[in-house]
């Protein structure tokens, strides 16, 4: 059980959605109302990283007690059907993604005072009651898998008695061999899971750090020295995460077709396959026809506005450059996705019934 449960969001909107998405889990018994929550944006829409969100969101705790920080401030430009919701509350059979990190993560034997911070796009499945956190400074969790897996990872190299020597991100085959990072053809992946005791929070309060990435610019530290550093590496696990859109249709999609808040059956849908439809309206005012890998996003915007974004399954908003092409229309006007998510109406996107098709 957490004392408190942080989500952090890349801007105001985003911020405010998430909220609405805390008040309704409290309301539904969820979360317990003793748990306090809070959702803290980026400060003035500019990107600060998970090292700078991580260290904001120390500063609003008390650093005595036990608090899970859920990092959720990503664009989610390969998942755009969730880039202004965020990709914590993708959908699964028993609530979101949110949901689940919650309930795993609330299944570790945590000491009483410190932060576990964890990704908001990923959902680490292994041997909860097994992972050891008594050790003072940082630990982080791994689990044993092979190179494909681990080059798109972080990858821990320690020693026998589980301090971390190095900790790699994303590895070619030659640089996991240099570090000595294989053991028995394996890797030690990382979840994504920190658990930082408090000394150690209050060490980074000090540090003031207000930018940066946790797994590389921290992680580097903590290689350095700037606390003691140790790896839980699980015998077996998992990683439940989505990526890429065509990853979410894989994962979740039934029948090559993946609707999620939609107010307009599939069987009124015209879909040729490999799609996936979000927030759409009863009232949308067209009917819905997909190409083949053609998906749809309706975003609201105002206060009965909408925005419909269509996209490819296979578009990459983070390497291709379209997240900053005027692509989508809004008050008449040409505006790019980057433009469009820090409008939309998150209250209103959260309000939308997550009924999964």
């Amino acid at each position: 059980m957490f004392d408190a449960i942080v989500l952090t969001a890349a801007n105001g909107a985003q911020a405010r959605g998430y909220r609405a998405e805390l008040a309704r889990r409290r309301k539904d018994g969820r979360l317990d109302p003793g748990v306090r929550t809070l959702a803290l944006s980026d400060p003035g829409g500019r990107r600060v990283g998970s090292l700078g969100a991580t260290v904001r969101a120390l500063a609003k705790i008390d650093l005595d007690k036990r608090t899970l920080v859920c990092h959720s401030g990503g664009d989610a430009r390969r998942t755009p059907g969730y880039a202004a919701r965020g990709k914590a509350f993708i959908p699964l059979a028993d609530g979101a993604l949110f949901d689940e990190i919650v309930r795993n993560m609330s299944r570790l034997a945590l000491p009483e005072a410190g932060v576990l911070v964890v990704c908001g796009d990923v959902a680490p499945r292994f041997d909860y009651a097994a992972a050891d956190f008594s050790r003072p400074g940082v630990t982080g969790v791994g689990y044993w898998d092979g190179y494909d897996q681990a080059a798109r990872h972080g990858v821990y190299v320690a020693d026998r008695a589980g301090r971390v020597r190095n900790f790699l991100q994303k590895p070619s085959r030659e640089a996991a061999l240099a570090a000595g990072a294989f053991r028995r053809g394996k890797l030690a992946v990382d979840t994504g899971i920190f658990w930082i005791d408090a000394p150690t929070a209050r060490k980074m309060l000090r540090a003031g750090w207000k930018t940066g990435d946790l797994y590389e610019r921290f992680a580097t530290e903590l290689v350095r020295g700037f606390a003691p550093f140790w790896a839980h590496v699980a015998g077996r696990g998992e990683l439940f995460h989505v990526g890429t859109s065509r990853e979410l249709l894989a994962l979740l999609g039934r029948d090559g077709v993946h609707l999620d808040g939609c107010g307009i059956p599939r069987e009124a849908m015209d879909l040729a396959g490999g799609n996936v439809v979000t927030g759409v309206p009863a009232n949308w005012p067209k009917k819905v026809r997909l190409a083949k890998n053609e998906c749809l996003a309706a975003l609201p915007v105002g206060r009965d506005g909408w925005v419909e974004v269509r996209y490819g399954l296979d578009d990459n908003f983070k390497e291709d450059g379209k997240w900053e092409k005027k692509l989508f229309r809004l008050d008449g006007k040409a505006v790019s996705l980057k433009e469009l998510v820090p409008r939309v109406n998150a209250v209103r996107l959260a309000a939308i019934p997550r009924n999964v098709v």
